[in-house]
């Protein structure tokens, strides 16, 4: 599948990237600046791209606010990037680094180097963050110059170009192609990753039959296939249809109240019988989601249920039991709370109903996994509530 990329930077970070990388289904489109603060601006007016690559941190900080879903990523100012441009300025340009002035995003990693070389000079160092005015990095460069410094070394282009232009002695920043190339290539990998996840098969179930829902759905461009059946309507689609349906809300029409299982899986039939199991959850969220590592969720919460058992004890559990995997997940996570309980504990951790409560307890404790140890009074009339422990197998 072909990617489509936008690179945002300086003139020279674009040529960059564009000698340097290649690759037969990734297209690059240029956006150029002269002042990084104009990322904002590109952001805002950037058309459907697959993800956006920066040349720094400042850029993409200003953009971030307009980028919403948007992949995006930015070259880093690491280890190499400094260690690249110390050795440029001391061998090259023959300045002593206590001769240099640098401004750097994170000092903390130019400090870790020299922590390695105790007996070497320091240059002076300002920290830079993206609301830094342009105007005091210059000042606290020009101001070294000459008595105490021969050079100034700068993240900023703006700065390196206005420093040039006033006589001082500035170097910018120097990043190794190889850095930008590995940071492009790390953002290619994760528009490929979510470019797989997002045609996965997904089917949609919903618990109605309406005329209605089914001339709806056969409005919307799902680029999928619905089908009706004696008690529920399916869509068979992608997951990333799916994804940008429940983003803009338009998964059902707003006076169709029903319950929806999704499923999500590498082929129709795992999807289906995912969106089937998340259609019979036992839960309030209208909308149920079951992804491929069997894992159920509910959009605009974050409560999650594993139902991929694993543990040998709650293997046991469903063999022996006969409930559902949600339930013995959710078992299994009140038992490593409380190790004593009553039903109205139970209930409630459930999210399940009180008649519900009282066939799960009945066959745990015919199974020999609780055991009644004593009554709690209840200070209202009506019977005393039994009091439980656990006694599941580990």
């Amino acid at each position: 599948m072909a990617i489509h990329l936008a690179l945002v930077g300086s003139d020279t970070f674009v040529s960059t990237v564009m000698r340097a990388v290649s690759f037969d289904d990734v297209r690059f489109s240029p956006f150029i600046y002269h002042h990084p603060k104009e990322a904002a601006t590109i952001a805002q007016q950037l058309g459907s791209f697959d993800a956006v690559f920066f040349s720094g941190s400042f850029p993409y900080a200003y953009a971030l606010p307009y980028l919403k879903e948007t992949l995006a990523h930015h070259v880093v100012q690491d280890e190499t990037v400094l260690l690249t441009t110390l050795l440029h300025a001391s061998v090259t340009q023959h300045v002593p680094l206590d001769r240099l002035t640098m401004d750097v995003n994170d000092p903390e990693r130019l400090a870790s180097i020299f922590a390695s070389l105790p007996d070497m000079a320091r240059p002076g160092v300002m920290k830079i963050d993206p609301d830094v005015s342009f105007t005091d990095v210059f000042t606290f460069h020009a101001s070294k110059q000459p008595h105490d410094a021969s050079l100034a070394v700068t993240s900023i282009e703006r700065v390196h170009h206005e420093m040039l232009d006033a006589g001082y002695n500035s170097q910018l920043m120097i990043e190794p192609t190889r850095t930008i190339v590995v940071h492009v290539e790390k953002l290619i990998e994760r528009v490929r990753h979510a470019q797989a996840d997002a045609a996965q098969f997904a089917v949609v179930l919903y618990a109605s039959t309406t005329r209605g829902l089914q001339t709806y759905l056969a409005a919307l461009p799902h680029h999928g296939h619905v089908e009706v059946h004696s008690d529920t309507t399916s869509l068979l689609t992608t997951k990333g249809v799916i994804e940008r349906a429940l983003q803009i809300e338009t998964l059902a029409p707003s006076d169709e109240e029903t319950k929806i299982g999704i499923g999500y899986g590498p082929d129709y039939q795992t999807a289906h019988d995912h969106a089937t199991i998340a259609l019979s959850a036992s839960t309030h969220h209208p909308i149920r989601i079951i992804d491929a590592s069997k894992k159920l969720s509910f959009p605009g919460t974050d409560e999650t249920i594993a139902y991929r058992v694993t543990e040998d004890r709650a293997f046991d559990l469903m063999k022996r039991l006969g409930i559902s995997p949600a339930n013995v997940s959710k078992i299994i996570g009140f038992a490593k709370q409380t190790h004593e309980f009553t039903a109205k504990e139970m209930t409630a951790y459930l999210h399940v109903s009180r008649r519900t409560t009282e066939r799960l307890i009945k066959k745990l404790f015919d199974a020999g996994y609780v055991e009644v140890i004593g009554e709690e009074m209840s200070y209202a009339q009506g019977r005393p509530r039994s009091v439980y422990k656990f006694k599941l197998p580990t």
